[in-house]
């Protein structure tokens, strides 16, 4: 039992309700069947497609789902959805909203880091997105449980927050720093008790690679939209100029994305 893994899972279980009740509030999850793209950054839906073009009943798999955004998009799609994450009460969500817009996906409750109870090569892709890494305390143990679950051939594809963007503090100009690159966790937010991590690029592209999966593409995207320093509802508008501009928000000229896609050979 990995226990940091552990503390972070009593800590979604608790907070999931605060985030059932965001998303009640902007509904965007209903859109997603119509609209997969709404659920992806960085260009992971355009490398999905490229790798698999149509994926109508293959077999995926989307670790650390969370809000299961990336699951209702991809289940829209016409895959054999598996969503996977270490919270219950996350899952619990998930499974009510997936009944709400039609959709038939297996809910598993399983640690990233041993993905217990699911087969050896069992699935034709696997997905994970946005803040998903940052709860993650072994990488080697996530990219190897990845590597066995995946059939020969099979694909790897992740969007996170680019490691770049993780010293920074707040937005605006001139950048602050709130720590080194290099510090990369444990870490502790004050007055909650969830543990996360910082990983580096070369944190998360090396034991990839040292567990087999070979590397296919790298992404580092920019920004979209202001929603990135706006907080977290769908409701509040994300066409804020200022924010969009690097001369007045010098985070806008950075990297905001990384997406990665790799393949088991």
């Amino acid at each position: 039992m990995n226990e940091t893994h552990e503390t972070n899972r009593h800590f979604w279980d608790r907070i999931s309700d605060y985030w059932r009740r965001l998303r009640e509030e902007d509904k965007h999850f209903l859109r997603l069947t119509t609209e997969p793209e709404l659920a992806f950054e960085g260009g992971l839906l355009e490398v999905i497609r490229g790798a698999l073009p149509d994926l109508k009943e293959i077999d995926v798999a989307v670790v650390g789902s969370g809000d299961n955004y990336v699951a209702f998009a991809l289940a829209g799609l016409g895959a054999k959805v598996t969503s996977i994450d270490i919270s219950q009460a996350q899952l619990d969500v998930a499974r009510a909203r997936a009944t709400e817009l039609g959709l038939e996906i297996s809910f598993h409750r399983s640690d990233a880091a041993d993905l217990h109870g699911l087969q050896d090569e069992s699935f034709d892709l696997v997905v994970s997105s946005n803040g998903f890494y940052v709860w993650i305390s072994d990488p080697s143990a996530v990219f190897a449980s990845i590597h066995r679950v995946l059939r020969s051939e099979g694909h790897y594809a992740f969007y996170d927050v680019h490691p770049f963007t993780r010293p920074w503090d707040g937005e605006g100009s001139p950048l602050t720093m709130k720590k080194t690159y290099w510090e990369t966790g444990p870490l502790y937010e004050e007055d909650s008790d969830n543990i996360e991590f910082n990983w580096t690029l070369a944190d998360l592209l090396n034991p990839l690679v040292r567990c087999g999966l070979r590397l296919v593409e790298l992404r580092e995207s920019p920004p979209v939209s202001s929603r990135t320093w706006q907080g977290h509802s769908y409701q509040e508008p994300a066409d804020d100029k200022e924010l969009m501009d690097w001369q007045v928000n010098t985070r806008a000229g950075l990297p905001m994305w990384l997406t990665v896609h790799a393949q088991k050979p």
